[in-house]
């Protein structure tokens, strides 16, 4: 079933979320070649080292020469420079100037790291009951009780300081509190319910940039990020505690919530119902103890307020009980996707249609224009090209219209480049090539941030239904409920149905009858659907529900019996439904397709994805309209589609490739029809001289064990992370290395720097040479080499004056003079100990190959390349770019066709006689040549020439093989911290190290089209 009207069109104001409004398809023509910079894909810029105003001017000028023209400032483990300080606010200001001079856009972050709410440790410095009184209830079978219950046979009395616990009916409740944590600044996390506690954060936070940036904030700084505050409870099977909870439960509930505790944690009492108000509770405390006070302040700065709260764990409220509700209350409402993992369960990232068709319900029904995403963070070094487009396509055509790349690392130094990598920096060998991505999401980000999306169903989320199977150890009715829900929506979006999800709390705020009709704030819809899973509705949805019915208005309810209210029982009831939900305008619907439908002045726009790596997408497609164009993200460039009438309105197919994505506008003005497609015969050309391939860049290896010596004792073949651990916990950081995984309060790591002269280690990294092999061009590579004295074999070797590789903060030593066949020793020496003496691998770089023996690689000349993969070749931890050419006869006049068979690599460049010709990315990895139309360069076709043609292709590698991990269980896309840490207890055999088959495997082919 599909409804729909057309032309609905709202005049926004700036503060949701769009300062530029485009509601008919002229502006968005007018537009698209080059967007504002407000469409601009926008990374965190990571600030996790020393910073300079000659890093600033660097990334910037990497960001605006790959096309990005914005960017979040966001702190993160690893920063040297004091959070908040005034070198801070100095190095903020330089970085708004700087932006503001190349017409860029820059967002702020409101907290050094995350959760947002301590303010990197100032909150609770500041406010010690933020933390000091508790932020959890625990049932524990003996004492100390913050209350103690005895059973009654009509219930439980409060016994509290008039028994002692451990008796039969008996019940002890205690206090938990969040730990000290080095990840919170040293300190516990805040109370985020506790009144006051949000008002300290943003006076600690933003009161420095109100000063420092002045009538820039909410101009040149449009707005600010928030980053997973939670009420999470602490403690295992602990529930959520906050000072005046029973007070205000009875104040909202009228009864008792503290004699009603059991029913929290087990199935006692009215357990349902008194679950359910708890989490209905939990939920108003904590939007007006966190959202309010945000978005009034945001609204009186006249700044846009985004971010995003940990919406994985629905339907356990035990982060947040409704996270469609908070986002309410952004101006630019914002979820996360992580990692390169494709699921479409209910807890899943990349594939949980839920989540962002959460974010995209909001924004619709209350007027936000702007959906944010955070998005790729985790993914690993190996994430490609067509991850990152199949990835950003499927969250943009299912609402997300606001690209937030996570992340983009200032530095890498020490443990910084294991922080969920990748980065969208200088250090990884794509970047050059970025600006293709980039255009073209922000030109989807302009194209679907036009005009309005408008469902004409509404499916209720049974959030409320849940919370009655949430608490200490939830039900597995929970589950099942976010189960049901999750394969019932998920079979929707499958079908093509249209439609918005409904949130309880913003219903009662923002629902109303009209008519026949269930409005929600700016939309009005003429189906509601109650889906498996519904047990449960709050009282003003009832109501509005009882009354709609009353009017007329259509209801299909795919759940069965009474429904509860409020978690209490009733006697409401709703026949199920038997209607299978569809969209008429669909046929022939085949593989992982996914739509959206955007309503403009003069048209109707349609996006379409194949989110499949693996199968086409396939479908008939129906519309109004009198015209149909093709609107080309890539290049901005507006051509006509092909479409036939038929009864009054327009069918057009689509067939998608694997990752394939289309955008359409559907005129309602008569437009020239698109020239049918001739076939192209095809006509391999046959290349001139034999396939030559070529290494780029040196070749490395990088060595992750060595021998410590500390205070006097060595100890052999230990894997740098347990090294550096050793040697951290000896000079008394309890927690290990101080700069990772942990925030610094002001300079509370620097103010440690103190160390006696003696102090310090030494560390040794081996590594072997062929025998007979004397490499004249090796180097050895040393993060930050001020800080140690190095030798190989005995002798001192310096770092290169001006010279790095990899990160400026990576010194280069050539060491060619002092190798030899055999075993070599490389030492660094740290004297005296500094806090930033971060005990990381080293790397051996240069014209050599290495081949893998019973403990790790042995260097050995390097080796003639042929097709293959790399590691297979002596390049196991090449992460660069390898060229294969191969020499053409060709006609200038010519249009010619490159076709990549089998090939490993984040993406490959193609390049006519030593120049960039465009970039293959995704399937069906080809590009045209000799055709003004190439997607990726126009102008490629004026590289060719008549006659002797150099065609080359370069596949690029990633840092994976060099910079990890490499070692342990390893699970594909998903790649934390914690993989990096994990490694067996001496070298192992080269042959186990976890490294991508990057290669060109057979020859690449020309043909040309006639």
């Amino acid at each position: 079933m599909l409804l729909r009207v057309a032309g609905l069109f709202l005049t926004l104001a700036a503060m949701t979320g769009a300062s530029v409004t485009i509601d008919s398809y002229a502006r968005l023509k007018e537009l698209f070649p080059k967007p504002p910079a407000e469409f601009s894909t926008l990374p965190f810029f990571v600030w996790n080292g020393e910073l300079t105003e000659a890093e600033i001017d660097r990334h910037l000028a990497n960001y605006a020469t790959q096309g990005i023209q914005g960017f979040f400032i966001h702190p993160r483990p690893g920063l040297i420079t004091p959070y908040l300080s005034d070198r801070w606010f100095q190095l903020v200001r330089y970085t708004v100037d700087k932006a503001k001079k190349l017409g860029m856009q820059a967002w702020l972050y409101d907290e050094n790291s995350y959760p947002s709410g301590f303010a990197g440790g100032n909150v609770p410095a500041q406010m010690p009951e933020s933390y000091n009184q508790g932020q959890g209830l625990v049932l524990q079978p003996k004492g100390p009780c913050k209350i103690l219950l005895r059973r009654t046979p009509g219930g439980f009395e409060d016994v509290t300081g008039k028994a002692q616990p451990g008796g039969s009916g008996l019940y002890c409740f205690e206090l938990t509190r969040y730990p000290v944590r080095a990840w919170n600044g040293g300190f516990p996390y805040v109370d985020l319910l506790l009144p006051g506690v949000t008002q300290k954060f943003i006076e600690i936070t933003m009161r420095g940039y109100e000063k420092t940036l002045g009538a820039d904030l909410g101009g040149a700084v449009p707005g600010i990020f928030t980053d997973e505050p939670n009420i999470y409870a602490p403690g295992r099977g602990a529930v959520k505690y906050t000072p005046d909870l029973f007070a205000r439960f009875r104040e909202r509930w009228g009864y008792d919530l503290k004699t009603n505790l059991p029913s929290l944690f087990e199935e006692t009492g009215d357990w349902r119902k008194v679950r359910h108000n708890y989490y209905a509770l939990l939920l108003e405390l904590f939007i007006e103890r966190w959202s309010k006070p945000w978005y009034e302040y945001t609204q009186e700065k006249r700044i846009l307020w985004t971010g995003h709260y940990w919406e994985h764990g629905w339907p356990n409220p035990i982060h947040g009980p409704d996270n469609m509700a908070m986002y309410a209350w952004h101006q630019v409402p914002g979820i996360d996707m992580l990692f390169n993992q494709f699921n479409e369960g209910v807890n899943a990232q990349f594939g949980n249609v839920r989540s962002v068709k959460e974010l995209a319900s909001v924004a619709n029904q209350l007027g936000r224009r702007r959906r944010l995403s955070e998005t790729y963070g985790g993914a690993g070094w190996e994430l490609r090209f067509e991850d990152m487009k199949r990835l950003g396509d499927w969250e943009y055509v299912l609402g997300v219209n606001m690209m937030n790349q996570h992340l983009a690392f200032q530095t890498i130094l020490g443990a910084r480049k294991y922080d969920y990598p990748q980065s969208f920096s200088y250090h990884t060998p794509w970047w050059r090539h970025y600006r293709v991505l980039a255009e073209y999401f922000a030109r989807l980000s302009l194209a679907l941030s036009s005009g309005e999306q408008i469902n004409r169903i509404l499916v209720l989320e049974p959030t409320s239904s849940a919370w009655m199977y949430a608490g200490s150890s939830p039900h597995p009715q929970m589950m099942e409920i976010g189960t049901a829900f999750q394969a019932f929506i998920t079979r929707l979006e499958a079908a093509q149905v249209e439609f918005d999800l409904g949130c309880e709390n913003i219903i009662k705020d923002h629902g109303k009858v009209q008519g026949a009709r269930f409005a929600v704030g700016k939309r009005t819809y003429d189906l509601v659907v109650l889906p498996p899973g519904t047990e449960n509705l709050d009282s003003p949805t009832a109501q509005l529900l009882r009354q709609y019915r009353q009017n007329g208005g259509h209801l299909a309810s795919f759940g069965a019996g009474e429904l509860r209210i409020d978690g209490g029982a009733s006697t409401l009831k709703f026949q199920p439904s038997a209607q299978e939900l569809v969209n008429p305008d669909f046929a022939g619907i085949e593989g992982k397709l996914f739509h959206q439908r955007r309503e403009l002045s003069g048209g109707e726009l349609w996006f379409l994805v194949n989110s499949s790596l693996d199968a086409p997408a396939r479908a008939t497609v129906k519309t109004s309209g009198k015209s149909l164009t093709k609107l080309d993200p890539f290049t901005g460039r507006i051509t006509p589609f092909p479409a036939r009438s038929k009864a009054g309105r327009l069918e057009f197919s689509v067939e998608l490739p694997p990752a394939g994505s289309l955008l359409l506008v559907a005129g309602e003005a008569p437009g020239p029809a698109a020239k049918p497609d001739a076939p192209a015969a095809a006509h391999p050309v046959e290349p001139s001289a034999p396939l030559e391939v070529k290494r780029l860049a040196p070749n490395a290896i990088r060595i992750d064990y060595c021998d410590l010596t500390l205070h006097g004792k060595t100890e052999e073949d230990i894997y740098f992370f347990n090294a550096a651990d050793k040697v951290f916990k000896a000079y008394g950081f309890a927690d290990g290395n101080p700069w990772d995984a942990a925030v610094q309060y002001k300079t509370a790591i620097l103010d440690r720097n103190k160390f006696e002269p003696s102090s310090g280690f030494e560390a040794t990294f081996w590594f072997d040479i062929a025998d007979g092999f004397q490499p004249s061009n090796i180097r050895a590579v040393v993060e930050r080499p001020a800080l140690w004295k190095v030798s190989v074999n005995g002798k001192p070797v310096s770092s290169q004056p001006g010279e790095w590789w990899l990160d400026v903060g990576f010194g280069v030593y050539d060491i060619a003079p002092h190798v030899k066949s055999g075993r070599n020793a490389l030492k660094i020496v740290a004297r005296p100990m500094s806090v930033h003496n971060e005990l990381e691998p080293v790397y051996v770089i240069g014209d050599f190959g290495a081949v893998a023996q019973t403990k790790g690689f042995r260097l050995v000349p390097p080796t003639k390349l042929t097709l293959g993969p790399w590691k297979e070749q002596a390049l196991p931890f090449y992460s660069d770019s390898v060229s294969y050419a191969r020499r053409y006869s060709l006609a200038r006049a010519s249009r010619y066709k490159l076709v990549l068979g089998k090939w490993s690599g984040t993406m490959a460049e193609v390049r006519v006689n030593g120049e960039s010709a465009g970039v293959v990315g995704w399937q069906p990895y080809e590009l045209l040549l000799g055709d003004k139309g190439s997607w990726a360069q126009p102008a490629a076709g004026g590289l060719l020439k008549n006659g002797d043609n150099l065609v080359e292709v370069l596949v690029y590698g990633s840092r994976k093989n060099l910079l990890g991990p490499h070692h342990g269980t390893i699970s594909p896309g998903k790649v934390t911290p914690a993989l990096f840490r994990q490694a067996p207890s001496g070298m192992p055999p080269g042959q186990d190290y976890d490294q991508e088959p990057y290669g060109l495997m057979e020859p690449f082919r020309l043909v040309e089209m006639r």
